[in-house]
């Protein structure tokens, strides 16, 4: 698949959800989510990813998010979905609503390609992915990687929250 087909995939997903959505009901402890996202195993490309989102809101005068478990943990399970589909789509509202707790604004990049920094830069020349990217609201990232052959499938969810939770298993230590 070209680089200009996988941007427009990129921008069409981007139109097909807003950037903030009302925030979930589901409530859990944050000292029970903070002892469990302590033993969670990030991949390589999801820090890179992380990694690339800090350096570009550094850049531009905003503040680095920190890379979260139980956020990256959502993320992760939303990319192998659409792996299994075979299709890039959105999480809904609802799916927000049951699978991270305790946030105020969220905000969803999905995208697939061959490599971190080029599903980067195709988010950053996307204004919808950019702006999620850019908002000085967002306090926390989860990334969510699942690569297949040679295609990269991400999730990366923004969160504004100060300990944003999931109502998914985490690992246990």
């Amino acid at each position: 698949m070209s680089r200009r087909v996988r941007r427009v995939a990129l921008i069409v997903a981007a139109q097909m959800i807003a950037a903030v959505l009302a925030p979930g009901t589901v409530a859990q402890a944050d000292a029970q989510a903070s002892s469990r996202s302590t033993c969670y195993k990030f991949k390589d490309s999801e820090r890179a990813f992380a990694r690339k989102i800090n350096a570009t809101r550094s850049s531009r005068g905003k503040g680095k998010l920190r890379l979260d478990p139980e956020l990256s943990r959502v993320a992760r399970q939303h990319s192998r979905e659409m792996v299994k589909k075979g299709l890039l789509f959105h999480q809904t509202s609802s799916q927000f609503a049951r699978r991270i707790t305790n946030w105020t604004m969220i905000a969803e990049n999905v995208g697939y390609g061959s490599e971190v920094g080029e599903l980067h830069r195709a988010f950053m020349g996307s204004p919808l992915h950019a702006a999620n990217i850019l908002n000085s609201s967002y306090r926390f990232v989860g990334t969510g990687v699942v690569t297949v052959g040679n295609q990269m499938w991400v999730t990366v969810i923004f969160e504004a929250r100060s300990n944003p939770g999931t109502s998914l298993q985490m690992p246990r230590c």
